[in-house]
């Protein structure tokens, strides 16, 4: 525990260095470079980063939202609407002209050339935003249905991004139900945006065990980076300081595993998971990228099962096991088979526990989703 804690501290450290973030463009670098230190001095495995491009989306001012036409009306920020992420680069309509999408296919949305586009519509978010702005369109708000009484600031961007996908570049805003029945009969429209989409270089670090057997390897990953908007101890230096001390030690202790351990610390988890998805589609899908010819590749079929190290610190915090029924089929009954190990761990020590959805939120998805427990 104390190792932990020293690790913690020197991730703090690095966030206070980098504007108190460890974020892909702030502290993730340094931390990085803390983790590969250990690994390098104290280890016992072949550490090395594997590169890729992740999209970072940045607002540096609110965006503004007001309907000019048959009347003023002028809408608050993050409590009538909001601008979602990855929802374009600034931009600045006046009077825009306003077309209402009752539909998500261009058959039948009409002309939206040059126009601000408000739809009704359940439509896919990227698909149909995109869709829209080759169309033609200047804007695109989405009007949530009237169950939900907040805005949406889900992400705008193929969930599985990778380097030369497209991004939008049009402003992509939400709007609660009732100032989208106002939209919906307005006739012009300002929209003001303050906002970036920059690709940026980045990296997961993998520790590939010497020992073990290859054929049945488990990842143990946890991810590195933090939100920009803090240094991350909790979410998620407290995960990856402890993956990292479980290394260290098993190193110290010179254990000698039945089956090889690959140590992940994953990237660009807070930019939708983009490290570790890298990971499995580049195992698993061949993809690659101008860096792969450099990298050591891990046979997909090799991999046994992973095991996801996520926000271990919180001061009020309860242990909680991934249900293994949510699991898609495929990696249904090896996900059942670790959380019965997790929970008969607890109870066998008597320690509280409780069993959470494993349905998205961390690094386990792009591996259950492509068959991995």
């Amino acid at each position: 525990t104390d190792n932990i804690r020293h690790h913690l501290s020197k991730l703090l450290d690095i966030a206070r260095e980098h504007n108190n973030s460890r974020s892909v463009t702030t502290g993730h670098s340094a931390s990085g470079t803390y983790v590969l230190s250990q690994l390098e001095r104290f280890g016992n495995c072949d550490a090395h980063k594997q590169r890729f491009v992740s999209p970072v989306w940045t607002v540096t001012q609110p965006p503004t939202l007001c309907v000019r036409e048959p009347y003023r009306v002028d809408y608050i920020h993050e409590t009538d609407f909001e601008l979602m992420r990855y929802g374009g680069r600034s931009a600045n309509i006046t009077r825009g002209r306003v077309a209402v999408a009752r539909a998500c296919t261009a058959d039948k949305v009409g002309d939206v050339g040059g126009r601000v586009v408000v739809v009704t519509a359940k439509c896919l978010l990227f698909e149909t935003a995109f869709m829209l702005e080759q169309m033609g369109a200047r804007a695109v708000v989405f009007v949530r249905s009237a169950q939900y009484k907040q805005p949406s600031r889900a992400r705008v961007r193929l969930v599985e991004w990778r380097e030369g996908d497209p991004l939008m570049t049009i402003p992509v805003l939400s709007a609660t139900h009732s100032v989208g029945q106002v939209l919906t009969h307005a006739s012009r429209v300002d929209i003001e945006t303050h906002s970036q989409i920059d690709e940026v270089e980045t990296f997961n670090i993998l520790c590939v065990g010497r020992t073990g057997d290859p054929r049945n390897t488990i990842i143990v990953g946890a991810h590195l980076d933090s939100v920009r908007n803090g240094p991350g101890i909790n979410d998620n230096g407290s995960g990856s300081s402890s993956v990292l001390e479980i290394q260290l030690t098993l190193a110290h202790t010179k254990f000698d595993p039945l089956n090889r351990l690959v140590f992940a610390w994953w990237g660009a988890e807070e930019d939708g998971l983009l490290g570790s998805r890298h990971f499995v589609h580049t195992m698993a899908h061949n993809w690659t990228n101008k860096w792969s010819v450099y990298e050591p590749r891990i046979e997909w079929s090799d991999i046994a099962l992973d095991l996801n190290f996520d926000m271990l610190a919180s001061p009020n915090y309860i242990a909680l096991v991934h249900n293994g029924t949510d699991a898609p089929r495929n990696a249904r009954i090896g996900s059942q088979r670790i959380q019965r190990v997790f929970e008969n761990y607890f109870a066998r020590h008597q320690y509280t526990y409780e069993v959470t959805d494993m349905r998205g939120g961390s690094d386990f998805l792009p591996f259950v989703q492509n068959g991995v427990p």
